[in-house]
């Protein structure tokens, strides 16, 4: 099987990342007891408020994902689609780190670890191709 070059995988990454946080933080913002029931969250936030604000952060960062398709793939706009990967690896490695610490001392419930977990698992994926050099431009 041919490999996808990696300014088409890139793409498809950065698609799916950014559409699943547009889409939650939406869902966060106009349907927050909906959302936090599907995810299997039973102690609800109050003010409910709070939720949809939560959904304006995640909102933001698949925003940041997609914000990479105004910049196409090129030698000049390499350095901007690595910023977006710096950036919203810090932010998922913030909130899996934060989940993490608030689920172990008790203090959120332990359906909160697959958002931790999937954080996690992007963030780490994005700070080892960070590492690796796979957002480097080579026609």
């Amino acid at each position: 099987m041919k490999p996808i070059p990696a300014p088409r995988w890139l793409s498809i990454y950065h698609w799916v990342a950014g559409c699943c946080d547009v889409v939650t933080g939406m869902l966060l913002i106009f349907a927050p007891r909906w959302t936090l029931a599907h995810l299997g969250v039973r102690l609800v936030p109050k003010p409910i408020e709070c939720v949809s604000f939560i959904g304006v952060f995640v909102l933001s960062t698949g925003a940041a994902y997609l914000s990479a398709f105004a910049r196409p793939w090129s030698a000049t706009n390499a350095p901007g689609w690595q910023t977006i990967w710096w950036l919203t690896a810090l932010t998922r490695s913030f909130v899996a780190v934060f989940l993490l610490c608030e689920i172990l001392m008790g203090r959120m419930e332990t359906a909160w670890v697959t958002v931790a977990l999937v954080d996690g698992l992007l963030a780490g994926f994005q700070w080892h191709g960070l590492r690796a050099n796979w957002l480097r431009y080579d026609p």
